[in-house]
């Protein structure tokens, strides 16, 4: 097998084992109900395809998805439908400066397209082609590293905010 389909392969192991793990938990988002489009009970959370120039922000969020549906669905490989995702934008803009026109901070904002495709028939049962979403972060002018912690920090966030966007969408049949 190549590299790459191993450590894919890898990765959806662990999203689905801490899916399993997640499952059990009860969690469940107060006043909220509905059913996936299609009545579906299992979806299938391949890798997102990255368009973008950032790499390896595709496993990242990926995985805040499959976190996010696992409370919902049964999320597994061999499942009625599947979520395909693809990392349109990823751009980073001042939004602040110091007085001595300093970046202070940024906003990251993060455009994807989303389809819910049934695995039987392939009729897609729920799409969306632009899900917006932005997140502003502080920049620390005397170290990278921080800045650049605080970038995947946020990215982390903005991920998990779209994951439960979609899938409330989704439920709602929005």
């Amino acid at each position: 097998m190549k590299k790459g389909i191993k450590k894919n392969l890898l990765l959806m192991a662990v999203v689905v084992m801490g899916g399993y793990i997640l499952s059990g938990c009860g969690y469940y988002i107060a006043g909220k109900g509905g059913v996936m489009p299609g009545g579906v009970t299992s979806v299938a959370i391949p890798v997102f395809v990255n368009r973008t120039r950032k790499p390896n922000i595709e496993s990242i969020i990926t995985n805040k998805f499959a976190s996010e549906f696992v409370t919902t669905v049964d999320v597994r490989d061999d499942a009625e439908a599947e979520l395909r995702g693809v990392i349109k934008t990823y751009e980073l803009r001042p939004v602040s400066y110091t007085k001595n026109d300093v970046v202070q901070e940024y906003r990251l904002s993060v455009t994807l397209a989303l389809s819910l495709v049934d695995n039987n028939g392939g009729e897609v049962l729920w799409e969306d082609g632009d899900v917006r979403d932005y997140e502003d972060f502080i920049v620390n002018s005397t170290d990278v590293t921080a800045t650049e912690e605080a970038e995947i920090t946020v990215f982390k966030k903005l991920s998990k905010d779209l994951a439960r966007l979609v899938k409330e969408r989704m439920l709602e049949n929005f």
